[in-house]
């Protein structure tokens, strides 16, 4: 039997649901089908009981990916405005676009391949007058996965240090 949620939280990479109910919820509600090994995971977005989007799919791209282990075989290849990030096969699998206030970068869609918004990181700075330095990666309905916070590198004008990583997020 399938059951809704009326949100969803992320930890560790896994969306777990909240509010559990065997039928559709008024409103917004999210189903989060998963293969009965949990490798393969997607959360669908309903509203008033109908299908409305696919809102993460690990197919597309795996959060639980988002490790020292795993980035360190990515090969990232980039201009000012965008990245292509490549896995240890070659294959294409994230194009990142930026944006920037003050020559810093504030803004990092990724997509898949296909163009498909996978996420967004929001990046923090003290300078800039924000709370920490570092960055909120959120997925494509904006719930946080992952927060970073770093030391500020003055003289090199970037991040250096990292401080903190969060990768728990319940509500």
């Amino acid at each position: 039997m399938s059951k809704y949620y009326g949100d969803y939280f992320w930890k560790e990479g896994i969306p777990l649901g909240i509010r559990a109910s065997s039928v559709p919820l008024e409103g917004v509600s999210y189903k989060i089908p998963s293969d009965p090994y949990h490798k393969q995971i997607s959360i669908e977005k309903y509203q008033d009981g109908r299908f409305s989007e696919v809102v993460y799919d690990s197919a597309l791209f795996n959060f639980r990916h988002l490790t020292p282990a795993h980035q360190a075989r990515w090969e990232k290849i980039h201009d000012q405005t965008r990245s292509e990030i490549r896995d240890q096969d070659d294959r294409l699998i994230l194009i990142e676009e930026y944006l920037f206030e003050q020559n810093l970068c504030r803004t990092c869609r990724s997509c898949s391949p296909h163009g498909i918004l996978i996420s967004t990181q929001k990046i923090f700075y003290t300078l800039l007058n924000d709370p920490f330095n570092g960055l909120i990666l959120y997925d494509s309905n904006a719930h946080p996965v992952m927060s970073k916070r770093y030391e500020w590198d003055a003289g090199l004008q970037q991040f250096s240090t990292l401080l903190e990583v969060q990768c728990n997020f319940q509500r």
